[in-house]
This record gives C-alpha cells, sequence and structure tokens, in this order.
C-alpha cells in the first residue's frame, strides 16, 4: 500500500499577505500591458466590457449587427460535423477501454482520470490505425472504424459478463480536504459551460490561419484526394508526425468531402481542450483537493490561448493535452508501492508521452525527456527509502521500469519515425540531416531549415524580457496562471507534487528558450501545468480572506478573459452561429475566389510563392518555401545549388511546355507578395523574378499576365521596397501611381 501524500500545509496569514502582494502587483501590471499582436491595451477590453457587457459575456448571444442569418437556426448545419465528431471519439474510446482494461483492471482511479487516460491511449491507438490505412490505401469509412467498432461491442460484452471474484485493488492517495459546496460548484460550472460552448462553436470554424490552410489540413486533403497516405515531396512538414492530423483525414472520409471533413476535424480536435482541462481537474483533485481542482480547470479553460488553439486547430492542442495525461499518470505511478501495479502505469505514461511526440517533435523535449527523468528519480528515490535494496536490485528496477517506459514511447511514436525512414532514409525527417541525411534532402536546405526554426539569439540578459513575453506581454496568455503558480511555490516543501510540477514548468521554458524559434505558441504545453499550480495556491492559506481573494480574481480574470475571446480582433476569426456555407469564403482572399470561379474543371494551375492553397477547388501544384523551387525544377538548365540560382538559365521554349504539358499545367500563378515576405525572413530562390515571366511571354509559352490583386507601393517597409526594386524585371509589376502587382495569373500557350 503506497503512503499517504503530504498533507496539505496550513501557514499563518504572511504568506497570504505577501502572496496576495504579489498578485495584485503582478495583475496590475499585466493588465496595463500593450498586446503586442493586436497594439490594443488590456485596458480597453475592460473599456468595452463595461460598454457591450449584456451581449458580450451572454453566452447564447452570437448576433451579429445586420446579419439576420447569424443565429442558433444555424445548429442544424453543425449537426453532421457533431455526430462524425461523436463517432470518432467514441469509437476512439472503444479502443482505448479494450487497450486499457488489464493495465488499469486492478487499480482504483477517479472517473476523471480513468476517462482521461482511455480516451487519450483511444485517441492515439486510433491515429495509428489511421495511418495505417492510409498507407495501404483504404481510406474508407469501414476500415477506419472497424477496430473502434469491434473495441466498443467487446467492451460492451464485458459489461454482460457475470462478475469475477473481487480482486485486490491498489489504492493510490487522495488528498483530504473540505468537500466543495453546490454554491461554489455551480459558480464553477458557469465559466467552464461558456467557454466549453464557446470552444465547441469555435471548432466549426473554417481554416483561416497561414499554417493550417499549408498543412495541417492541405496535407490531410491531399491524401484524402489520392485515396492513400504518401510522402508529398513538395510538402515537407506534412512528415511530420502527425496525431491530430489523422482525425481531420478520418473526418473526411467519414464525410465524403475534404471541407466538410475538415470543419468535423476541426471540432474534433477541440476535444484536446476539453480533456486537457478533464486531466487539469484530475491532478488538482488527487493531490490538492475538489476547490483546487475546480480552480485550475477554470483557469485552463478560460485561458484565451486554449480557445484559440481550438478556433485555428494547430497540434499544439493535442501536445499539450498528451503533456498534462502523462503528468497525470506518472504522478499515479510515482505513489504506487506495487512493482506490477507501477509498471503498468509506467506503460500508460510511456505511451501518452510517445503520443506528444506523435503529435509534434519538440514533444520528445517536453514530455518524453521530463517524465523519463521523474520516472527514474522516482525509483531510485524509492531505492533510498528502502535500505535493504542493493545496488543490483536499484539496476535492475531502473532497466525494467525504462524498458518499459521506452516500450510505450515506441509504440505511439515508432509508426511515424518508420514512415519516414522507409520514405526518405531519416526517421526524424526533415530534422538531424547531419545524422542520417534523406533522400529528399540537402545541406543547402537543411541550413535553410535551420535558420528558419532556430531563435537568433541566445543572450542571457534577455532572459527576463523572454520570461515577461510569455507570463505578461502575450495577447492570449491568463493573467491567473503566473499570478498564483508563483505563490504556489511556497507549498514546495511539504508538497512534492509542486516542486516536481514546478520543475517541469521551468523545464518547458528553458527548452523553449534554448531549442526553438520561440514562436510563442510553442509554450501553450506550460499552461496546463500552471493551471494546476495556480489551483494548488488554494492551499497557501485557510484563511476565509484569503481563499475569497482567490475566487474573486479568478471570477475577474474568467470575465476578461471571455470578453476578450468574444472579440475577433483580438482571438481571431470565430464562426460563431453564422451560416456556414457563408463563413466559408470569409477567410479566402479574392484573388483565390476569382480563380475558383473562373477556372474550369480540366485547369491544373502552377503556384509559385503561394503555399496556403487549402481553399482552392482547382487542382494545383505548388511547394512550400521549405521545398525545392518546382517552377525552377521545370524551367532551369542547371537546377540545384552548383551554379547560383539567379546565374541559371532556362530551358528553351520547346522543353518547358513539354514540361508543363507533361505535368497538365493550363495556368500559373505568381504571388509576389509572399515571395518577398520569404526573402526576407526565411529565404527563397532567387531563380524566382519578374523578368523570367517576361521571357516565357517572350517565348511564347504563357501569354500576357492577368492581374489579380495589386498594393500599395508606398505600403511596403523600405526594406521591402528596396528588396523588390532589385529583381531583375521587377518593372512588369509597377503599375500607375503607386500600386505594384502582388499576383499574376499566367495562361500557358498552346498546349497540345
Amino acid at each position: 500500500m503506497a503512503t499517504e501524500p503530504e498533507s496539505v500545509p496550513k501557514p499563518s496569514s504572511l504568506p497570504a499577505i505577501c502572496s496576495g502582494v504579489w498578485v495584485i502587483a503582478f495583475l496590475v501590471h499585466f493588465f496595463r500591458q500593450q498586446m503586442p499582436n493586436t497594439s490594443e491595451l488590456r485596458s480597453e477590453i475592460w473599456s468595452s466590457l463595461r460598454a457591450n457587457w449584456l451581449t458580450v459575456l451572454n453566452p447564447l448571444d452570437y448576433s451579429i449587427p445586420n446579419d439576420q442569418t447569424t443565429g442558433w437556426q444555424n445548429l442544424g448545419d453543425r449537426l453532421p460535423f457533431m455526430l462524425t465528431a461523436a463517432m470518432l471519439l467514441t469509437v476512439a474510446w472503444g479502443m482505448g477501454n479494450i487497450a486499457c482494461r488489464r493495465l488499469l483492471n486492478n487499480t482504483r482511479l477517479l472517473t476523471s482520470e480513468r476517462l482521461v487516460i482511455v480516451l487519450g491511449t483511444g485517441i492515439s491507438l486510433q491515429t495509428l490505425w489511421i495511418l495505417a490505412c492510409g498507407l495501404a490505401g483504404q481510406l474508407t469509412p469501414t476500415a477506419i472504424l472497424a477496430p473502434g467498432i469491434i473495441g466498443l461491442l467487446v467492451s460492451a460484452l464485458f459489461l454482460f459478463r457475470r462478475q469475477q471474484p473481487t480482486e485486490t485493488f491498489t489504492e493510490i492517495p487522495l488528498v483530504s480536504d473540505s468537500p466543495t459546496s453546490a454554491r461554489l460548484k455551480l459558480l464553477f460550472c458557469c465559466p467552464l459551460l461558456a467557454f466549453g460552448l464557446h470552444i465547441g462553436l469555435g471548432g466549426m470554424t473554417p481554416p483561416f490561419d497561414f499554417d493550417v490552410r499549408e498543412y495541417h489540413m492541405q496535407g490531410p486533403k491531399e491524401w484524402f484526394q489520392a485515396g492513400q497516405v504518401y510522402t508529398l515531396e513538395h510538402n515537407v512538414y506534412t512528415s511530420f508526425p502527425f496525431l491530430s492530423e489523422m482525425l481531420s483525414l478520418a473526418a473526411m472520409v467519414l464525410q465524403g468531402d475534404w471541407w466538410r471533413g475538415a470543419i468535423a476535424g476541426k471540432l474534433t480536435l477541440a476535444a484536446f481542450q476539453i480533456l486537457s482541462a478533464l486531466a487539469v481537474f484530475a491532478i488538482g483533485r488527487r493531490w490538492f483537493g475538489q476547490t483546487a481542482a475546480f480552480i485550475a480547470s477554470v483557469a485552463f479553460l478560460s485561458t484565451p490561448w486554449v480557445v484559440r488553439i481550438s478556433t485555428i486547430a494547430y497540434a499544439e492542442g493535442a501536445i499539450t493535452f498528451y503533456l498534462i495525461a502523462s503528468v497525470m499518470v506518472a504522478l499515479l505511478a510515482a505513489r504506487v508501492n506495487d512493482s506490477r501495479t507501477r509498471a503498468k502505469l509506467i506503460a500508460i505514461t510511456g505511451f501518452l508521452a510517445g503520443s506528444a511526440m506523435a503529435s509534434k517533435y519538440p514533444g520528445v523535449l517536453s514530455v518524453v525527456l521530463p517524465i523519463g527523468l521523474f520516472l527514474f528519480a522516482v525509483v531510485v528515490r524509492g531505492f533510498s527509502a528502502d535500505r535493504s535494496d542493493t545496488i543490483t536490485t536499484l539496476l535492475r528496477a531502473v532497466g525494467v521500469n525504462a524498458a518499459i517506459f521506452v516500450t510505450g514511447v515506441t509504440i505511439a511514436i515508432g509508426p511515424w519515425l518508420l514512415k519516414n525512414a522507409i520514405a526518405t532514409g531519416n526517421p526524424v525527417y526533415p530534422l538531424a540531416y547531419s545524422v542520417f541525411g534523406a533522400n529528399e534532402w540537402s545541406p543547402e536546405m537543411d541550413t535553410k531549415w535551420k535558420n528558419g526554426h532556430s531563435a537568433s539569439e541566445h543572450q542571457l540578459s534577455r532572459i527576463p524580457e523572454h520570461i515577461a513575453a510569455v507570463a505578461v506581454k502575450n495577447d492570449w496568455q491568463n493573467g491567473f496562471l503566473f499570478a498564483f503558480a508563483v505563490p504556489a511555490m511556497l507549498l514546495m516543501r511539504r508538497k512534492t507534487t509542486v516542486a516536481w510540477l514546478w520543475f517541469h514548468a521551468v523545464w518547458l521554458l528553458a527548452t523553449w528558450w534554448l531549442f526553438t524559434h520561440r514562436i510563442d505558441r510553442f509554450w501553450i504545453p506550460l499552461i496546463p501545468i500552471t493551471a494546476v499550480l495556480a489551483g494548488a495556491a488554494w492551499h497557501i492559506s485557510t484563511l476565509t480572506a484569503w481563499r475569497y481573494f482567490i475566487l474573486t480574481t479568478l471570477s475577474m480574470c474568467a470575465i476578461f478573459n471571455y470578453g476578450l475571446c468574444r472579440d475577433q480582433h483580438v482571438i481571431g476569426f470565430h464562426v460563431g452561429l453564422r451560416e456556414l456555407a457563408a463563413a466559408r469564403e470569409l477567410p479566402i482572399r479574392q484573388d483565390l475566389k476569382f480563380l475558383n470561379a473562373v477556372l474550369k474543371k480540366d485547369a491544373r494551375v502552377l503556384m509559385i510563392g503561394e503555399a496556403q492553397v487549402f481553399d482552392a477547388t482547382f487542382d494545383l501544384v505548388y511547394n512550400t518555401v521549405f521545398d525545392e523551387s518546382i517552377f525552377q525544377q521545370w524551367t532551369s538548365r542547371e537546377p540545384g545549388y552548383s551554379t547560383p540560382a539567379e546565374l541559371q538559365q532556362m530551358k528553351s521554349a520547346e522543353q518547358i511546355r513539354t514540361v508543363l504539358s507533361e505535368n497538365r499545367i493550363t495556368h500559373i500563378v505568381v504571388n509576389w507578395s509572399e515571395v518577398l515576405r520569404y526573402r526576407l525572413t526565411y529565404g527563397y530562390s532567387k531563380y524566382v523574378v519578374p523578368q523570367r515571366f517576361t521571357d516565357l511571354q517572350n517565348m511564347g509559352v504563357v501569354e500576357i499576365p492577368t492581374t489579380l490583386s495589386t498594393s500599395l507601393f508606398s505600403g511596403l517597409t523600405q526594406q521591402q521596397q528596396k528588396e523588390l526594386q532589385s529583381w531583375e524585371g521587377s518593372g512588369a509589376l509597377r503599375g500607375t501611381g503607386d500600386s505594384w502587382t502582388n499576383v499574376q495569373l499566367f495562361r500557358v500557350r498552346n498546349l497540345p
């Protein structure tokens, strides 16, 4: 039997006073900040709330001025997406229930803990099965759903099976704390339901973010159209582990349509936020009590980043869930003395941690390594507590538990690594090129990748600035998190759970600073950890004043965050209850709308500079900025890096015409705005300049271009103007007055 957890400390009023001073000072500073992405002051959000609180804070009011088509009557349009998402989650539960049955059969768990484990395991197994179906060219509803349906049937059979004799159950300590009153539960449920509804509706927002339309949804779209999963050499991002994207692919198959499937897939992905909130609650409930658990779950779900991730459908939603689920199970494993039960929980922990890496490569840093270190420390600590053990016993215990953990990780991530190893020769393609190499990669491309995905500096003196950017300045941060997570450090001496959570939080911040290019969404997995810590602050003092102070602050922050999340200028496009058919067109640029409308069914377009092509309804060829330029490969006499790109000569007209004909290209679209943006950031092939297209016109390969979009030249920065003017033939882009042509359409001539 495991030992009882450390008693929750009951300190004097001094820690409460010091914590209160910190919280007030922090939040005053927090709410005085100007948000960097929107250049809006947080005080302006408060002003907007005071002026429109009856509308903004009403979770049932999604009306839009002068738009009579918006309202709850549109909920019926969303029912098919809800049913598809529910179907995917239900069959995932069936798979997870069967997989975890023997692993959890003798462990008493909270309902929240069991649901997190079963669904987390089931979703990961389901995505591996979808991957297998895709690689085998069997992307059909029957093939995708079969294992989950079998799991549900087997689970139903177990329900009707005669009860076996009661087994010896392993009890895991549950902190003793006074139960939460019904009034408080109602107070907590109000924001949970309001934010849950907003997340659910936001999950059905048409894709609008660049990365989502470039690869998170574009990759599944191409696989759905092809009927199989294969390496997309023109889109390197789709060689990442794609756990969450497999759910979107499955939804496309079930819906029989890539756009409708994307909406159902986004709604399914939004469930990761609800599951994360449930995992946060479970950790808080077991180690800090029911009230602390409710505080932590409200703090998590009311964080604007959580809503934003659900609306956008980044992979961070999945990795965040698997991080907090791994933490939850690892903490359980640490409190079990029975070696067999601990081994089972470590196996589950390894699988969930591997699933984080299967969601995104950084999961190996943010989840696999710190969780592995934690479990190692648990085994060593157990050895130190039992002096009868020998070094040999310790080494054996460490080896066995490490093997179990690594096996779980490998089952989750292994198929993704194997797929890449077979396709490219590099299991973590496009990473670690210097170690593994890659068939479709080169030293020049690797250098470009590293430059585009690493921090520009590592000055120790700037660490406070970067930490402030995370905790205080970010547009979508929740002030409550760090306001109360920091005072929770007062509990570290008596509550080792707090110490481990803070260790993980510091680890996440350190690896984000050291090993990433510090995009703000890369630290999102930190949110549930700080939410649990903020909830733990409930126990800094038993003073009534302190606890009322926490509840009042939580309410204030939740109200502010809800108002912020209802402001599309800040949170981003949120469909609300708009009519989906009309909402589909809102994120699409006018030039792409024009092409969707006028191109015939037999058209096939070569897109140059343009990579966010998800909304295109016509056939096309494209490449991302980190892939080889297809235009250069097709038209240059000597593509590659032996000759500088700007000095390479074009093929003859007949050769180019033949290549375009073989690839059925009828039109060429050049997005010069994107080419300009890439040239000044990640870098873009200098082969692509306006003169090349003037030459193609003179050669009779393409017709005179059609201008699809123009912009003001004076609207460019001096650096952009200088770069644009340096391009050979850039004069062809300058129109009359102050305008310049930023998107052009060329029709290919003389096709057979």
